[in-house]
Formats: C-alpha cells, sequence, structure tokens
C-alpha cells in the first residue's frame, strides 16, 4: 500500500511539472561578499570540532619525508618540477610493467604548487599533486605517439621522461626520438601517464586511441610519497635538472 501511494505522488509530482499553466515569470538575487564580518559571531561548537580535526591533520601533514636540494617549479616547455614527476612516472613504470616503460607523460598543471627547497612535508606533496590522479598504463601505437607530439608542439611542450628529445620549432615537431631511436609508426610504445590525461583530456586526444588502457588505482600522490621516502632512506636528496628534453626554436 506504501508503495502504491509513493507512485502515486511520483506522477502527480511529473504530471504537475508538466502543466504549462506554471512558469517562471521572474528572478532576482543579491551578491553577498563573504568577509570577515561572518567572523563576528562564530559558533563555538562548530569552531571546536574544527579545530580538533585541524590539529590532527597538521600533525599528519607537517611529517617530513625528504629534503630537496632546490626549489622546483612547473612551466614549459621543462622544468624542473615536470621533469621531476615524469621521471617518477617511468621508474614506477619500468618496475611494474612487464616489459617497462618506454616513456613517463605528465600535464604541466597536474602540478598544483611548486616543491619548496629544503625539507619536504607530506603536506607540500598534497599541495603540488592535490588531484586524485591514478597512475595509467597505455598501449599506444608509435603512429598515434606522433600525433600526441603534434599536441605537445601545439601547445609548447609539457612533461616527458628524461629518455625523450624533442625539438620544436614554429608550433612544429622538428624532431623526437625516443632513446635515441625515431619513433616507429607500428610499434606499440608502453605509456606511463595519468587517467586524466588517458581519457584526452589537456590537449591528449591521441589516448583515445590507446590499444589497452589499464588503471593502476594507485595516486601519483602516492607513488611520489614512496618516492621521496626510498631516496631519504637512501640518503640521498631530492634533486632534478633541466636537460634539454624539450627544445623550442
Amino acid at each position: 500500500m506504501q508503495l502504491k501511494t509513493i507512485w502515486i505522488a511520483i506522477t502527480a509530482i511529473i504530471l504537475l511539472s508538466c502543466n504549462q499553466q506554471y512558469r517562471i515569470t521572474e528572478m532576482s538575487g543579491t551578491i553577498v561578499e563573504m568577509n570577515s564580518s561572518f567572523d563576528a559571531d562564530p559558533d563555538r561548537e562548530m569552531e571546536t570540532l574544527i579545530e580538533s580535526y585541524k590539529t590532527e591533520l597538521d600533525r599528519e601533514m607537517n611529517v617530513v619525508i625528504g629534503k630537496s636540494a632546490q626549489l622546483m617549479d612547473y612551466k614549459r616547455p621543462e622544468s624542473l618540477l615536470t621533469n621531476l614527476t615524469s621521471d617518477v612516472m617511468k621508474a614506477y613504470g619500468d618496475e611494474h610493467l612487464p616489459e617497462g616503460a618506454d616513456m613517463g607523460v605528465m600535464n604541466v598543471h597536474g602540478h598544483r604548487a611548486t616543491l619548496p627547497a629544503g625539507d619536504i612535508t607530506i603536506g607540500n606533496l598534497y599541495e603540488i599533486y592535490s588531484f586524485d590522479n591514478t597512475i595509467t598504463f597505455l598501449d599506444l601505437k608509435g603512429s598515434d605517439l606522433k600525433k600526441m607530439f603534434d599536441a605537445y608542439a601545439r601547445i609548447g611542450g609539457a612533461g616527458i621522461s628524461s629518455n625523450v628529445k624533442l625539438i620544436i620549432e614554429k608550433n612544429k615537431v622538428k624532431s623526437v626520438t625516443v632513446d635515441g631511436k625515431t619513433i616507429d609508426k607500428d610499434k606499440i610504445y608502453h605509456i606511463v601517464t595519468l587517467d586524466y590525461l588517458a581519457e584526452g583530456n589537456d590537449n591528449m586526444s591521441a589516448f583515445h586511441n590507446a590499444v589497452t588502457s589499464v588503471n593502476s588505482g594507485v595516486t601519483l600522490r602516492d607513488v611520489m610519497i614512496d618516492w621521496v621516502q626510498e631516496q631519504t632512506r637512501r640518503g640521498d636528496e631530492v634533486e632534478s635538472t633541466l636537460d634539454g628534453r624539450i627544445t623550442v626554436r
């Protein structure tokens, strides 16, 4: 009986919503600026609740896990931070793919903050890799890989691992090599990238043509945290270089 009543109510709502006599004749609104005036009379109970979470969060985020030898920024055509991330992604693929990875591919604005020189905290890496993007493995034909580099040329470069050498001239690919070899249009290349890029976003429409796409379910942020911690265990600082992997003329 109750189920029947629910269905009658739903039907009535649908019929009423289709009735043409109900139309919006006027709308109005005001802009309310969110400023410090709202802090004059805070809710003490809510403040206490938020502070309890903030204290715990700060404790976790402020844990130092490594040390950076330099300030690392992100920009085109290459940068210390995009180079570092792309190289770590390739290394992750080398470790987890049966045949290793041919390259790591990372978008510039997948980074949301710079890496400061000195102590590296968990919070730093949450700021830099603030999205929950996951590592994705693609198998891509060389003909489609060429299209990906055409996109790199149009946008002026993005993150790529150090085994790639790309020269861009007048927004076109002048030359590109992978491990010192020109791209074989019929070869299948193993790409390590993000789920966001694998979906064709940020000019990576060539990835729509991937032969296979496997989402690891592991976030890039977790991969970077683990990598920094491993450098620390080895007694190494985190370093990166501008090595001319992408040149724009």
